[in-house]
Formats: structure tokens, C-alpha cells, sequence
């Protein structure tokens, strides 16, 4: 296929978040040392980490905040669970989506250039991570004139579905290269998979298996080719058990420290950002069951589990945070837990919604039984971060039938609520809620989730006037892009149905787009 040339600056060896203020700089003015001069091998360890660290501040002070999983109450520096978004943070956003994905289409370049073709395989793959995240909170992009450096300094903005088309491209290039099993020039730098074709084969499918379940609520097309992967599991590998989850793992020592360690990040810091009451009504039951991912999520406070509440004014801090449940600072921040990608339950939860709906059809399986490995999938990968708390979580079988037998995780309560009072009124609710939890700290997945799906349900707090009430549907583009760029960037929100450039923009594949908000908004 033909690569792209850069378009954003390479931050080589920078392991910090970055923020830049000129889009025409990072668009003209590449670093003169490092461009075109390094090896594939060498640009792929900075990528990959600075990714990492990227993914774990995201989920903590963006994603979670959005959708009600914590809210920040321990002060006034942030009010991202009030929806106050402001262009800075925007900008911040598209900056390092941007300019990492351009790193990796760096990457990509030097790999070909070099005749490096398992470096070229992996750039790909990144790129569509980042560039996938890109479009998700922004919506259309550049892409198919993305990165042509001096050539075109206003690219064009590509819409959803033929984004979702290009990723997917990659991808399958992607998976074809590291098929025919080439030269790994370097050892000791892959520390993911250590080299193993088989395994980034299965990350790349599963990739296009995130992006079409994205994407179905769009048109069944996509459905038909998460159908087509399934039934051609020789072709089209996908993660198969945990061992196949896709995670970037932390050392103690430079370069590889996660966010938490760079950052010196504290427990008063960390804990600053509450769990709201909505991750524990999905965790804890009024009759003693309690999910055993929660203490591994969540240190409760008065042995009770009782949580904050997302986009209430700060008079009301006080009110909700007193008892309320707090991050597990000694578990998530700690060296062994890693950033996590993608894992093998999200496949799992994607199979199952789509067999639930009955647009998918998986040899030997049904959605309740889909459904259940995805929450044992989940919970298995979360039990072996329990020995990081300052007393280690044991979490035991019988723990896991018991959450499956309860109001909280069982499919037979949820797809029969006239037999019972049930949490969750259809067995499509209980899937996406689940999905849902699996993806802690999984970067901006649990946003770009609730998204599409609107589940869980929650109601929106009065101290949310910043966006008129409203869970923000996308970010903007940042002022100095419409500045720089403005008739593609009112194109593209013309394009998606908006008449301004703000977080009220419905994207192509949002449950709201096709249905309308799935509850009404009220304060």
C-alpha cells in the first residue's frame, strides 16, 4: 500500500505528555536531526511507552471522569466530570493522538525505507491504535491526506466509515506482512509479545473486530464482516485466552516507569478522583454480593461501599464524598500493572453482543455462554493484580459462580426481568454494562463505549450546565486547527450534522445518531 508522509513532529525518546500550540510547526517544521536519520528499530520503544503512559492518564483523568466511573471532588483544577472541556484539553487530546499516530506512520516509513518488515508491521498497528482513538473522540479526520508534511498543509478530513475502511486496511497489511514471519532485526525491544507473529496477528484481527463492533450501529455490513473473521479462524486469528491480551508492562527503571512513577504521583493525588456511585450499583448488590474485580478496582471507606456522584456542583462535594470508595491507589499504580491495549473478554463481549442481537452466529456457542467466559475472562485478569493491595486479594472460584448467579452478572436474571426485579432490564443491558467494567483504566475505551451503546444509564447532576447537561459526544477541534484549516474542518462538522464545533456533534457510530439519547437528560 502506499504510506503516507509525516505530518506531526517525531517526539523521539520523550516519554511526557506533550502539548503543542502551532499546528503549522508541527505540520512544516519536522525535527532536522532526527527525521529521516534513525532506525526503525530506534523510534519503536519511545512509541510505544510514551502510548503507555499516554493510555493511563487518559483513563484516569478523561475517560472515567466522562461517563461516571470517578469525579475529581478533591479540589478545583479539573471539572472534566462537570463537562468542562475546554479547547486546551482538546488540543491536548488531538495533539498526542496526532502526533503519536504520525510517529508510528514515521515509523512505518523508516521500516520501508530500511526494508525492515516486521517494524513496519508493528508501526501499522500502533498507528491504527492511535488514529483509531483520534477519530472516536473527534470524529472525522485527516487521514488519506494525513501527514504529507509541506506538500499539503490543510489536509482534507476523512469521514467515519471511510476511516474505519483505511484502519482496517492497515491492519489486514499489517497482518499479511507478519504472516510470511519476517526478520526481527533487534531482540529485547518487542517486550508485548517478544516476537511473536502469531500473537500481533491476533491483536491486529481483534483490532478489526473493536473498530466493526464500533462502527455496527451504522449499517449490519459491519456485523457481516465480524461474521466473515469468525468463520475463518485459520485466516483471521483472534485473541483465543488472556495470554493474547495486548498490555505494555512497566519496569521500576527508566525508560520503562508507567505515568504514576514519572510523575511521583501520590495516593492524596490519585485518590483525588472518587468512585461514583454507578461503577458501585454495578459492583455491589444490596444483599451482600459483591463483584470481585471492586477492592481490586476500589478501596471502600467505613466498610461500606458507597461512591461519589459524577457532575454535581462543588458545594455538593462534601455531601457525596463522605464514605465514598476511592481508586486503589497501592494496586494501580503499582510497577506490575500495566497499560492495557485490548483484551481477550472485549472479543469475548463483542461475540456475545453480536450473537445476543442476532447478527452474529459463533460455531458451539451461545450468548449466554460467550458472555459468561467474557466475566471470567475479565475477572481472571484482574485477580492477578490482587497481590499488589497492602493486604492481597485472593479472589476464588466460588466468587466468580456467585457473581454469575447474582442480580449483578447473571444473563438468565437479565434476559428474564418479568420473573424477577433485575438490575439490568434486557441481556443486551447486562452485556454492554459488563463490557463496560472490563475496561478499567483501559484507556478511552469505557468512553467511547458508553457512546455507543448508552449504557450504564445514569442520570445527569445539576453542576453540568458547562455542556447544557449533556455527556460530551465528542471533543472539538482545537481553535488553532479550524484557524489553520477551516474550510475542511466546517466541512467535516457539516458533514456529521453539526452547525458549531463544540461536544454536542452526534459521530456516525453513537447510539444517539441512529436512536436518539437512549434516557432523557435532565438536571
Amino acid at each position: 500500500m502506499k504510506m503516507k508522509k509525516i505530518l506531526f513532529s517525531i517526539l523521539l525518546g520523550s516519554l511526557a505528555l506533550s502539548c503543542t500550540s502551532n499546528f503549522e510547526s508541527i505540520n512544516t517544521d519536522p525535527n532536522k536531526i532526527l527525521y529521516g536519520k534513525v532506525s526503525a528499530t530506534s523510534l519503536y520503544e519511545p512509541l510505544v511507552y510514551t502510548i503507555a503512559i499516554n493510555n493511563q492518564y487518559q483513563a484516569w483523568y478523561f475517560a472515567n471522569e466522562l461517563v461516571q466511573v470517578t469525579a475529581f471532588t478533591g479540589g478545583n483544577t479539573s471539572q472534566i466530570h462537570q463537562y468542562q472541556v475546554t479547547d486546551g484539553n482538546w488540543q491536548n487530546q488531538w495533539d498526542n493522538f496526532a502526533r503519536l499516530g504520525g510517529d508510528a506512520n514515521h515509523l512505518v516509513n523508516q521500516a520501508v525505507a530500511q526494508g525492515d518488515k516486521y517494524m513496519e508491521a508493528l508501526g501499522l498497528i500502533w498507528k491504527v491504535v492511535e488514529l483509531s482513538n483520534l477519530s472516536a473522540l473527534f470524529g472525522d479526520i485527516p487521514y488519506s491526506e494525513a501527514y504529507l508534511q509541506r506538500n499539503n498543509t490543510a489536509p482534507a478530513f476523512d469521514n467515519q466509515e471511510r476511516l474505519a475502511e483505511e484502519f482496517i486496511t492497515d491492519l489486514d497489511s499489517a497482518a499479511v506482512i507478519l504472516k510470511r514471519r519476517p526478520e526481527v532485526r533487534k531482540t529485547g525491544i518487542d517486550r508485548m509479545y517478544q516476537n511473536n507473529y502469531t500473537r500481533w496477528i491476533k491483536l491486529a484481527n481483534s483490532l478489526k473486530l473493536r473498530i466493526l463492533c464500533r462502527m455496527s450501529g451504522i449499517d449490519d455490513k459491519y456485523w457481516n464482516a465480524i461474521q466473515a473473521i469468525v468463520d475463518n479462524p485459520t485466516v483471521f486469528p483472534i485473541f483465543a485466552d488472556n495470554g493474547d491480551n495486548a498490555f505494555v508492562a512497566f519496569e521500576d527503571a527508566d525508560p520503562y516507569r508507567s505515568y504514576w512513577k514519572q510523575n511521583n504521583t501520590t495516593k492524596s493525588d490519585f485518590c483525588n478522583h472518587r468512585i461514583c456511585q454507578t461503577l458501585i450499583d454495578m459492583m455491589s448488590d444490596t444483599d451482600g454480593t459483591v463483584d470481585p474485580r471492586l477492592p481490586i478496582f476500589a478501596e471502600q471507606k467505613n466498610n461500606v461501599w458507597k461512591g461519589s456522584r459524577g457532575g454535581v456542583p462543588a458545594t455538593d462535594y462534601k455531601q457525596y464524598d463522605d464514605g465514598a470508595a476511592v481508586p486503589n491507589y497501592a494496586i494501580l499504580t503499582n510497577s506490575g500493572v500495566p497499560a492495557f491495549i485490548m483484551d481477550y473478554s472485549e472479543v469475548l463481549f463483542i461475540l456475545a453482543e453480536g450473537v445476543e442481537k442476532g447478527k452474529l452466529s459463533v460455531s458451539g456457542q451461545t450468548a449466554k455462554s460467550l458472555y459468561e467466559s467474557a466475566v471470567k475472562a475479565s475477572i481472571d485478569k484482574w485477580a492477578g493484580y490482587g497481590q499488589y493491595a497492602s493486604k492481597p486479594i485472593v479472589v476464588r472460584n466460588v466468587d466468580v459462580t456467585n457473581l454469575l448467579r447474582s442480580r449483578l452478572g447473571s444473563y438468565d436474571k437479565a434476559a428474564r426481568p418479568q420473573e424477577e426485579e433485575p438490575l439490568y432490564r434486557t441481556a443486551e443491558e447486562l452485556i454492554a454494562c459488563q463490557k463496560f467494567i472490563s475496561l478499567y483504566f483501559c484507556g478511552y475505551e469505557v468512553f467511547h463505549e458508553w457512546r455507543r451503546t448508552e449504557y450504564p444509564d445514569f442520570e445527569i447532576a445539576d453542576g453540568t450546565s458547562a455542556n447544557n447537561y449533556e455527556v460530551p459526544t465528542r471533543y472539538g477541534y482545537p481553535n488553532y486547527t479550524v484557524a489553520s484549516n477551516s474550510a475542511h474542518v466546517n466541512q467535516a462538522i457539516a458533514r456529521m450534522g453539526g452547525t458549531a464545533n463544540n461536544m454536542h456533534v452526534l459521530l456516525d457510530w453513537s447510539y444517539a445518531k441512529k436512536n436518539g439519547h437512549r434516557s432523557p437528560y435532565k438536571p
